[in-house]
């Protein structure tokens, strides 16, 4: 009998050995059980460039709470492409992984002031497209999307005949404006980029306001390296604005005046 209940003993503290060692070999972090979900990402806009759609937003900064959110670890970018004359997205979603930005590794999503841009290339024209974007957190938890759509409108010609000229540290850039505009295309201005070889185009173009002449002064730059130059031409068609294609790139290599010791 007391054999028995000796062998009850060791058997029970066996057993309590094994739990403790199977607590000890959890890594990693413990998730809340209620852990509050980043709210929607703000500020989703959609814009034309060529054949392609850039997308914009900003990063949400408020859990669905309203506490302060301290978690996010990035953002799923859904896509849905339809026939505007035909389909109805609002009834059915056909919504695929478009991109998984991670915040610690953005690839070719560019970030500038708390925004995100990412650009959709090679789209088709007349298609419609919706996005969301979904922020998730460190947990992998969704939270609240936002979505926009659009459709991609007729693709205006772009500004033709670049060239690049230094001079007293400052690089000036002439082109011709575009040929073939249709009756329904206004020509707004211009927006001049910019990247450094075998890297993109910045998202924002080097001009605060689309430009009225074709003409732009660049005076801030690295004295000594090179650079590649593009235009794109701003119309508006059918009360929205559309950026062209980037023209042919120009390259150039400007310097800043060296000032004098004396």
């Amino acid at each position: 009998m007391m054999r028995r209940r000796h062998q009850g003993f060791l058997l029970l503290a066996l057993l309590m050995v094994l739990g403790l060692c199977a607590g000890c070999g959890r890594k990693g972090p413990v998730r809340p059980q209620r852990q509050p979900l980043p709210a929607a990402p703000e500020q989703l806009v959609l814009r034309q460039q060529g054949t392609q759609m850039l997308l914009s937003w900003a990063m949400p900064q408020r859990n669905q709470d309203d506490t302060e959110l301290t978690d996010l670890a990035g953002f799923k970018v859904m896509r849905m492409d339809f026939d505007p004359t035909e389909d109805c997205p609002d009834c059915r979603d056909t919504s695929v992984l478009l991109r998984q930005v991670e915040l610690d590794y953005l690839r070719d999503v560019q970030s500038r002031n708390g925004h995100y841009f990412l650009a959709d290339p090679d789209l088709e024209e007349g298609r419609g497209y919706q996005y969301r974007i979904i922020p998730y957190n460190r947990w992998g938890q969704d939270g609240t999307p936002v979505a926009a759509r659009e459709t991609l409108s007729v693709i205006p010609p772009a500004p033709q005949a670049v060239e690049a000229e230094t001079a007293d540290g400052v690089l000036t850039l002439t082109w011709q404006e575009p040929q073939g505009l249709t009756d329904d295309m206004a020509l707004i201005g211009y927006n001049v980029y910019r990247r450094r070889p075998g890297r993109p185009y910045a998202v924002a173009p080097l001009n605060a306001q689309p430009l009225s002449e074709a003409r732009f002064e660049d005076r801030v730059f690295q004295s000594g390296r090179t650079y590649l130059y593009a235009v794109r031409a701003v119309v508006l068609h059918q009360q929205r604005e559309v950026e062209s294609r980037l023209s042919k790139a120009v390259i150039a290599t400007p310097w800043a005046v060296k000032k004098s010791s004396f």
